[in-house]
């Protein structure tokens, strides 16, 4: 089924003064802002360059891009859709500036965002999902045991720090955590802000509060807010929503579906999908049971628990993890096994409790011994498996894994 480099063959010779803003391109801008825009597109209050100098910029810093130039998980063909937004006439033109991106360990908070002006001098901002660092994926966590966290503080301040002209619209949009930052910044704004936002796109990010989806703030938003969601993705199903989402369709299944990439296109819209999938529904009642069975100081302490062990292997992205498999698997083993008994008895519970199967046991029974006249050969040495390369997977943690 067609894809958004369809539509960009499509209706990429169509500029946005002659075919309106449309959700399509809500999430080419949402996943131009993966796309490490470092030394390319100017920083807040420093102007802005069109998009396609960014392009040639960037791919004179960057000649040859690296087999997973974003990342173990983020999709590297987001940068081949780079490359194809600023060569078509659509895009090529639109000024972008404002360019963020900020990694901080201490705070947890890993926050990126980039801001388009449109042939109206509309401004559109993309905020970025979760990207390759470990910060990135302990903020995710976070989430779900805290009120705000910090990238969501940021994403409020940076659209309130706009200068948007006189009756300009404002869209704000992202994909993964970027939608909920571009919701959350949008329910938080000041009233002078609020008052330009025309559309907030969450495409497949996670949810809220209960408290939050029942506030004034968010009420008098809410009709502005569009999620795109699709049938049996996980990731747009964690938290809660009001329960207002169009379901649409993906060439791909199950967690896959969340690359936007996989989402199928019919002319401006994508394809809809009649509802949430058996997978998808089954998926959200046991996430939403096993996460609401947890208080908040248990999802803390898990969390903390999990990242104590990740971090422990000096890793600071899920590539360094990747490129240092059995370094990191033994990393992480020392330090599981280096906790309190209370520590990893808290670990073991918790683990089962939110998926439902515990955390395998280091213990290893002995065999008996053979009959002294029974022959035996010795059993083959397991080794962990690697990829065509040659690398261990990243796959293979002992601690993570299920017996």
């Amino acid at each position: 089924m067609p894809n958004l480099f369809d539509y960009l063959d499509w209706r990429g010779d169509l500029a946005l003064d002659e075919a309106p803003l449309c959700e399509v391109d809500n999430v080419a801008f949402s996943l131009l802002a993966y796309v490490n825009l470092d030394g390319t597109v100017p920083p807040p209050r420093e102007g802005s360059i069109p998009l396609r100098e960014a392009a040639k910029e960037y791919f004179f810093l960057h000649p040859e891009e690296p087999p997973r130039p974003l990342g173990l998980i983020v999709p590297g063909d987001i940068v081949t859709l780079f490359r194809r937004m600023s060569e078509c006439r659509r895009y090529r033109d639109l000024l972008v500036g404002g360019y963020v991106n900020e990694v901080c360990e201490e705070r947890e908070m890993q926050f990126s965002a980039i801001t388009l002006t449109l042939p109206d001098e509309s401004r559109f901002v993309a905020f970025r999902g979760t990207d390759d660092t470990l910060v990135g994926w302990r903020e995710d966590f976070n989430l779900s045991f805290m009120d705000e966290i910090p990238s969501q503080r940021k994403a409020t301040d940076y659209i309130d720090c706009l200068d948007l002209p006189p009756d300009s619209g404002l869209y704000l949009g992202g994909h993964s955590k970027g939608g909920n930052l571009a919701v959350y910044a949008a329910v938080h704004a000041s009233e002078e802000t609020r008052r330009h936002i025309r559309r907030v796109y969450s495409n497949d990010g996670p949810g809220f509060t209960d408290e939050f989806l029942t506030s004034e703030a968010y009420l008098t938003i809410a009709d502005r807010v569009c999620r795109l969601q699709p049938d049996s993705s996980l990731v747009g199903l964690l938290l809660k929503h009001d329960g207002s989402y169009t379901v649409i369709k993906s060439s791909s299944r199950g967690f896959l579906q969340h690359n936007s990439l996989s989402w199928e296109i019919m002319g401006s819209s994508f394809v809809r999908g009649e509802g949430l999938s058996k997978q998808g529904i089954h998926a959200d009642t046991v996430v939403r049971e096993r996460i609401d069975s947890m208080s908040r100081e248990e999802k803390a302490t898990l969390v903390r628990l999990i990242f104590t062990v990740l971090e422990s292997t000096g890793a600071k992205t899920l590539t360094d993890l990747y490129k240092d498999g059995l370094r990191s698997a033994f990393a992480m083993l020392k330090t599981y096994t280096g906790m309190t008994a209370e520590e990893r008895e808290t670990a073991t519970y918790l683990w089962g409790k939110l998926f439902g199967s515990k955390v395998p046991t280091l213990a290893i029974k002995a065999s008996p011994k053979p009959a002294p006249t029974q022959k035996t050969r010795p059993a083959p040495r397991r080794m962990p498996p690697r990829d065509r390369d040659g690398k261990i997977t990243i796959e293979w943690f002992p601690l993570l894994r299920n017996h």
